[in-house]
């Protein structure tokens, strides 16, 4: 018997404006998670909430030094360049899963 588990993997990030922080993010989507990019009505809205689903953990903290948690709003916040940087890994990770596919 075989249990459906999670098998994506992950890589981690430094930002650019943020050389002490690390972001792991995942290399794909489940299924149920592109239905929900597809409610999205604007292209910086669905790079903004693949990104809210595919970030893991990352390590920034809030004013207290308590984990700031992954949220649209926070995702915002983020200079465009490190935002930028995050997208070009999501889609290298996600062309580098399609093309083993090919190849298999």
């Amino acid at each position: 018997m075989t249990q459906l588990t999670d098998v994506r993997k992950t890589k981690k990030i430094i930002l650019p404006s943020y050389p002490d922080v690390e972001v792991e993010v995942y290399d794909g989507l489940l299924t149920y998670q592109v239905a929900e990019l597809q409610k999205a009505e604007t292209d910086l809205d669905r790079g903004i909430a693949t990104l809210h689903l595919l970030i893991k953990s990352w390590s920034f903290v809030d004013a207290e030094e308590k984990p700031l948690a992954i949220t649209i709003e926070n995702l915002k916040k983020l200079p465009t360049k490190d935002f930028s940087a995050l997208m070009q890994t999501v889609e290298d990770a996600i062309s580098e899963e399609e093309g083993k596919k090919k190849k298999n």
